[in-house]
């Protein structure tokens, strides 16, 4: 809807005047409009920046790219502080999406329901009681290295800011995390995962990580949502396999990302 981009496009623009460059906001129209309409249509002008190519999965082993991304949310975090005084987002919660995605498989998609019930009823073992509780902060929605503007290894611009809002602090960096994984299991455990919670941790942006490998974990179902609708098949198994090695590693991920018991 062109109001949910309006609203993007505002916070873009408060964001590049906040000193993050690389958020790519809109040009304003000379009215003042960030969304100005013609007639009506609504019309957005950015920027055109280049990328070079992200080598998959190359990019797992690459610590310079653990660091940028990493440091992308560091700036953003800085320049965001004012954000969620000034600006209301649409409420979202990632418990109440799974409950309502369980209940629309549960209808109409039986066996993806019985599928994946084992891992909402790991879930509920602890994190569903716990995810009201998690700390909210700004976040970009989308976070993963497909929607970066690459030069090389270093960041240009990040795009596709659809999902930003208020989430759980650790909401962006559990997104590249399990994109990471999804790429290839042994990606969360390999430098680029390593150095970016690395540095994550020594900025101080994430209150707590005592949940971290659990919305990891969660956060998968906003993407099993996408292979329900577009059916499928093979990143079905794919989502449900990788959810199965979460779970059963999750004592060992904790030690190598060093989060919190």
């Amino acid at each position: 809807k062109w109001e949910v981009r309006a609203l993007v496009n505002r916070v873009l623009f408060r964001l590049a005047r906040s000193g993050l460059s690389r958020a790519l906001a809109p040009e304003m129209a000379g009215s003042g409009d960030v969304l100005p309409f013609f007639g009506t249509a609504a019309f957005q002008v950015t920027r055109f920046l280049d990328s070079t190519e992200l080598r998959r999965p190359q990019w797992l082993s690459s610590p310079e790219i653990g660091d940028e991304m990493a440091g992308f949310l560091v700036e953003m975090h800085r320049a965001s502080g004012h954000i969620l005084r000034k600006f209301s987002f649409p409420a979202f919660s990632l418990k109440a999406y799974i409950y309502k995605l369980f209940r629309d498989m549960e209808a109409h998609h039986p066996q993806a329901y019985q599928r994946y019930l084992p891992v909402r009823r790991f879930l509920e073992q602890g994190f569903m009681d716990a995810h009201d509780s998690l700390a909210l902060t700004f976040c970009h929605g989308d976070f993963h290295p497909l929607n970066v503007i690459w030069d090389n290894r270093r960041i240009r611009a990040v795009i596709d800011w659809e999902f930003t809002g208020a989430k759980p602090d650790y909401y962006d960096a559990a997104n590249l995390v399990g994109c990471a994984g999804i790429e290839h299991p042994e990606g969360l455990a390999m430098p680029m995962v390593t150095t970016f919670l690395s540095r994550i941790r020594a900025a101080g942006i994430v209150e707590t990580w005592r949940w971290f490998p659990e919305y990891v974990l969660a956060l998968r179902f906003a993407w099993l949502s996408e292979w329900l609708r577009k059916q499928d098949r093979e990143m079905l198994e794919t989502e449900a396999a990788f959810m199965e090695i979460l779970i059963r590693h999750m004592d060992e991920l904790r030690d190598i990302w060093q989060t919190e018991q």
